[in-house]
């Protein structure tokens, strides 16, 4: 492996709280296209501008609910 591989999921989460299975499965696809972004970029953007730009693409993505003023 060189210095510039990245493999989502490599790091142990061992002595940290277990996420919950919605958690784990954001997480999952935040690493899966924030690899795929610093891959397909060729060295122009670093591994956190990648889950930066990948977490904000998500955070567009998520639909907005609207909440209603509460009525009295």
């Amino acid at each position: 492996m060189t210095d510039h591989d990245f493999t989502p999921g490599r790091r142990s989460r061992k002595g940290r709280p277990s996420m919950s299975p919605e958690a784990q499965a954001i997480a999952d696809e935040l690493a899966r296209r924030a690899a795929q972004m610093w891959a397909e970029s060729d060295g122009g953007l670093s591994i956190r501008e990648a889950v930066e730009l990948a977490a904000f693409r998500m955070g567009v993505e998520v639909p907005q609910t609207v909440t209603e003023p509460a009525v009295e």
